[in-house]
């Protein structure tokens, strides 16, 4: 699923909508629902170019890639700015920090620049130095392994007669590497794939090796479905109707926490805009997944507190959740929530990510008296 075209859909649609609505109160609500358990929220930085992810840096600094703006940024307690590379043009994304190194991918997929363009997707890392180096190219290792080549997306038991009134219904795993989140790990930098649909592994080497193939995501065609296509232009045959779309399972944030990997899903178009995203964690050494909560509209982000409790930001959902038994439960209203990072008892989170300016909040998590873990 390219993003480009997803942001571009996500941003018309949402600035439609959202300049009608008075922003999101932060913490509003707060205090008559005892069992939240997110406080002190504030403000960091307004003005951001697209801040699709954040991640915690050091001395108490948030991490922040502006995409829009081609800008890896770092923004100290007291708000104040400093940009740790820039490249105009390119999208920077899926930043990470660990043991005094910043992990961060500056891609040419999902900038409109060249839009036929395969790559090049770079992971890069910024030593606590300052020494930028190269760790890869992942369109390289997508070239060559291309996961989901053989995966067939949308609709796979229709007629042909069928099919053919609606060719766009059926498709395979294009060579296309649009890598949009990271977590390190001894020594290991885990990569979201986007544009792969899978999740890689890097070595210190720059060795990469697929984790986990995602599998497609089924969506039963419905009126919704159509209703959804049609917006987008395109026409569902009545032959279709009741039959499943097996959607490209496109990963959107991952997050490490002991042997277990979580990541989001947002299933590519049609699922984008129908509350289908989930969230799964994964066993690192069996390589199964469980879904941990589903039904969430466009999650992009995901979070694991000390306690083992997940958290969640839905890009056209409330803002950011925590998981309750498989159920997102808000905890912090805010408009196009797009990351969520935490350390300790602080949290941060990207806000109004495709809106002409964006913004970082934080906030402490409390411990809740009410209900048990």
């Amino acid at each position: 699923m390219k993003f480009r075209a997803f942001a571009a859909v996500a941003a018309g649609a949402l600035l439609a909508t959202t300049l009608n609505i008075a922003p999101a109160q932060a913490g509003g609500g707060s205090h008559h629902d005892s069992r939240t358990t997110v406080k002190n929220v504030e403000t960091l930085i307004e003005g951001l170019g697209g801040p699709l992810k954040v991640a915690h840096g050091p001395r108490g600094s948030i991490l922040v890639t502006e995409s829009f703006a081609g800008m890896l940024s770092s923004v100290a307690p007291d708000g104040t700015k400093k940009v740790l590379a820039s490249a105009p043009g390119k999208e920077i994304g899926a930043v990470s920090y660990s043991h005094g190194t910043t992990y961060y991918f500056e891609n040419v997929a999902g900038t409109d620049e060249n839009p036929e363009v395969v790559g090049p997707a770079l992971l890069k890392s910024i030593s606590h130095h300052g020494k930028t180096r190269t760790i890869t190219d992942m369109t390289k290792w997508e070239v060559k392994l291309n996961p989901d080549g053989k995966t067939v997306y949308g609709v796979r038991d229709a007629p042909q007669t069928c099919l053919d009134q609606a060719p766009w219904l059926q498709s395979t795993g294009e060579v296309y590497s649009h890598p949009y989140s990271t977590a390190v790990s001894r020594g290991n930098v885990y990569v979201g794939d986007a544009g792969g649909n899978a999740l890689w592994k890097v070595d210190a080497r720059g060795k990469a090796s697929v984790l986990k193939l995602l599998p497609a995501e089924p969506v039963v065609i419905d009126d919704a479905v159509v209703a959804a296509a049609a917006e987008a232009g395109l026409t569902v045959p009545e032959c279709m109707m009741g039959r499943t779309y097996w959607a490209q399972p496109v990963p959107t944030d991952i997050t490490l926490r002991g042997d277990w990997l979580y990541y989001t899903v947002l299933p590519g178009s049609p699922g984008e805009s129908m509350s289908k995203g989930k969230v799964y964690k994964m066993n690192l050494h069996s390589k199964r997944s469980y879904v941990v909560a589903s039904g969430l509209s466009a999650p992009t982000g995901v979070a694991v507190d000390e306690r083992g409790t997940v958290f969640v930001t839905e890009l056209f959902g409330g803002g950011v959740s925590k998981i309750v038994k498989g159920k997102a439960v808000n905890v912090l209203p805010a408009q196009m929530a797009s990351d969520v990072a935490i350390s300790g008892h602080r949290i941060a989170v990207s806000t109004n990510a495709l809106a002409p300016s964006g913004s970082i909040v934080t906030a402490t998590l409390g411990r809740s008296h009410h209900g048990h873990h």
